[in-house]
């Protein structure tokens, strides 16, 4: 007889229960009893890790176990470390402050650790939990086998180390870039093989598209008071002005309103992914008398390669909003002067700036907006506007994930299908996504006076960081540093296997986003994050089954 019982584990997912027992007739054993007919049993047990267990943080360190010195995840600053998903260390967790884990806790030889308080899984509310929150739990006795993750293929060519270039491109550097002061970057999608290592201390650098003038949540008509391309003081965030001209070929007469977005195109595998910003903060111009053109002009904002501009015949900020013309940019925007950014006239803004004058023939009649129109075709709508941000001094977060053409067009919540068309998530391109690869010989130094914030993707596994394991020799097992000067943000799995990650600091990790960070050890200090897992939608697919004890 076999019998399989199944219990649900919450965070730690499911556990599956399977005995059996058969029926042997042993005559000759009978002269070993008093006749009575004998039994026999005999019982063996085995753990297979869980094909959906993939926690926020894990050490795979023996440290502080079975003799070994030291711990594999310590905390050693006061405060409070907030974990949302399973904190697992193979070693020995040491925390001098406290830590609210919503999510289970799993330290090899610590029935009880010290300073964790158990939160609700997945609300991160207080216990006690209402259905469907689990409150997470304390097991010791588990041990956290390294998945074994492959590296990433590199694709790009040999690149210098950056210049002036905002737009970088992936590939193979030779030397550790170790950024300008007061710089700004634009990764263009791809892997990056870091040879030397990556250190930023300086500059802000990310893969994120964004518009010009990014409105406030809620509020187009106003800007939002914390521009992401601003981020450290780089004044890259791009602007745009609109004003009434005279002209010929005039437009209707009237109120006008418009939204700008950027766009670019991603390449992966040789094939071509539009991306689209959400909408900039709303323009309004008056078309009256023998001012009836409109003229438009963008200082640029990194990574944009194009604006669309979509108009409101109405003159409402509300809306609707169609597809009406799009600016291309013109040659190469540069980093190396921004400070006097932007600007819509003369060469003070290394960034540059793009113009176009709009008449009967980008706004006359048959022109009006049209939601049946897919993207990209004139009268069409914008993308969906932009979500709150975390706190109330950071940008903006991106829109969520849903069905196209809502939802982002842009970042890490857009998909695609392999042949470019934009699909509901999961799917297998995200259009734009990095991926960091550190050889042995090279580190991680994301240090306070620099800001990080780039998302990986589907067809990356999710790995925004790589460092090689044991199993992919030769392994990388340099101490790397996560730190921030205001906003960064790792949207993936920082994957180190047998390395030491150091964080340093809270903004280290400003999103709500994170595949999770598995490495070697792990140690906080200072002011501590709060690291909210979402490894379902931006972690890796779950590794192969092994037999761990």
């Amino acid at each position: 007889m076999v019998q399989q019982v199944v219990r649900a584990l919450g965070p730690a997912g499911s556990l599956f229960t399977i005995t059996g027992s058969r029926s042997l007739v042993l005559q000759f054993a009978r002269i070993l009893t008093n006749g009575t007919t004998p039994r026999l049993s005999a019982y063996a047990a085995g753990s297979v890790n869980n094909l959906l267990y993939q926690p926020t943080l894990a050490a795979l360190s023996r440290a502080g176990c079975g003799g070994v010195p030291g711990t594999a995840i310590s905390v050693t600053s006061g405060g409070t470390l907030t974990v949302v998903g399973d904190m697992v260390s193979s070693g020995a967790i040491s925390i001098a402050g406290s830590a609210n884990v919503a999510g289970d806790v799993y330290a090899r030889c610590q029935p009880v650790v010290p300073g964790v308080s158990s939160m609700c899984y997945p609300s991160g509310n207080n216990t006690p939990c209402t259905f469907p929150d689990v409150a997470g739990l304390t097991k010791s006795g588990y041990t956290f086998v390294d998945p074994n993750y492959p590296p990433p293929a590199v694709v790009g060519s040999a690149q210098p180390k950056p210049g002036n270039n905002v737009i970088l491109s992936a590939g193979t550097y030779a030397v550790d870039p170790a950024f300008n002061a007061g710089t700004c970057y634009f990764l263009a999608g791809g892997v990056y093989k870091w040879m030397g290592g990556y250190t930023n201390n300086n500059a802000f650098v990310s893969n994120e598209l964004r518009p010009p003038d990014e409105p406030r949540f809620g509020d187009n008509t106003k800007l939002a008071s914390h521009q992401l391309w601003d981020v450290d003081g780089a004044s890259c965030s791009g602007s745009a002005q609109v004003t009434s001209m005279g002209g010929p070929n005039p437009v209707p007469n009237g109120q006008w309103s418009f939204v700008l977005t950027s766009t670019r195109t991603a390449t992966y595998n040789g094939l071509s992914y539009t991306r689209e910003s959400a909408p900039s903060v709303c323009y309004t111009a008056n078309a009256q008398g023998s001012n009836r053109n409109i003229q438009i002009v963008v200082s640029n904002v990194p990574g944009a390669t194009a604006y669309n501009i979509y108009a409101g015949p109405s003159g409402s900020c509300n809306g609707p909003f169609g597809l009406a013309a799009t600016l291309a940019v013109s040659g190469t925007p540069q980093n190396n002067n921004t400070g006097s950014c932007p600007a819509f006239t003369g060469s003070s803004c290394s960034l540059g700036h793009e113009s176009i004058t709009l008449d009967s023939g980008n706004l006359g009649p048959p022109f009006a907006p049209n939601g049946a129109a897919p993207p990209g075709v004139n009268g069409s709508y914008p993308p969906a506007g932009q979500t709150s941000p975390l706190k109330n001094n950071l940008p903006n977060e991106n829109a969520e994930r849903a069905a196209p053409p809502a939802g982002d067009r842009a970042n890490e919540n857009q998909c695609d299908t392999v042949a470019g068309a934009l699909a509901t998530c999961p799917g297998p391109i995200t259009p734009g996504a990095v991926a960091f690869y550190i050889p042995s010989g090279g580190c991680l130094n994301a240090l306070s006076g620099g800001d990080n914030y780039f998302f990986s993707g589907y067809q990356y596994n999710w790995m925004v960081l790589y460092e090689p394991g044991a199993a992919n020799p030769p392994a990388n097992t340099c101490s790397n540093v996560m730190g921030a000067a205001s906003d960064s943000a790792f949207i993936g799995l920082v994957y180190a296997p047998s390395a030491s990650i150091s964080i340093q600091k809270a903004s280290a990790f400003r999103t709500d986003e994170s595949g999770g960070v598995i490495a070697s050890t792990l140690t906080f200090s200072g002011q501590l994050p709060t690291i909210i897992g979402d490894t379902d939608e931006y972690g890796p697919v779950p590794p192969a089954a092994k037999i761990i004890d």
